[in-house]
């Protein structure tokens, strides 16, 4: 294991730089899904007006910090891939059945792989990129805010692994025109 070499100072600032980013996370989390549930629940048009209006908020904040977030959305996948794993191994600690639980892994575990490779330093976001994982967020929030214990919400995360899987398509196919419009090396005599 590397010895962080920086200043104590340093360090504290860095510490301090990652809570905002985790604090800031969950309060665009909790409005987006305030938002959903006033609405879900809401008898009063004023209500579910401003459900909407939370909605719209926190997806424009999300869309429009992308590259501020898409690295730490990995990590928290991976992490509830491996939380989820549990659940393949002793579903009834989790009250849920064996075929609900691998079906839960096998939806995290997918994005987790659909989206690590946005937790590459230098990739460059395309606007498919920043609409999928605006997608996958909100549908993980949505899963989450259903009970999360039931195949409508699997129903419903997936769906964001169908947006990053559009996204992984997209960059591979770019990046096979980009291998394709390069010139072959030259031949040495």
């Amino acid at each position: 294991m590397k010895r962080d070499r920086r200043p104590v100072r340093e360090q504290i600032r860095s510490g301090f730089v990652i809570a905002s980013k985790i604090l800031a996370a969950f309060a665009i989390a909790m409005t987006f899904m305030a938002g959903a549930e006033m609405i879900r629940v809401s008898t009063d048009w004023r209500h579910t007006t401003l459900g909407f209006l939370l909605i719209i908020l926190s997806i424009a904040v999300v869309t429009t910090t992308v590259k501020f977030w898409a690295g730490g959305f990995f990590g928290f996948v991976a992490y509830g891939a491996v939380r989820a794993s549990g659940g393949v191994l002793v579903p009834r600690a989790f009250h849920i059945s064996q075929g609900y639980a691998i079906c839960l892994w096998a939806s995290v575990f997918g994005m987790a792989i659909l989206s690590h490779r946005f937790a590459l330093k230098k990739l460059r976001i395309s606007a498919i990129d920043r609409a999928s994982l605006v997608i996958a967020a909100a549908c993980m929030m949505l899963a989450f805010l259903s009970g999360g214990n039931n195949y409508r919400a699997a129903c419903v995360f997936n769906l964001g692994n169908i947006a990053l899987s559009i996204s992984w398509w997209a960059d591979r196919r770019s990046s096979q025109g980009h291998h394709r419009n390069q010139p072959p090396p030259a031949a040495t005599a």
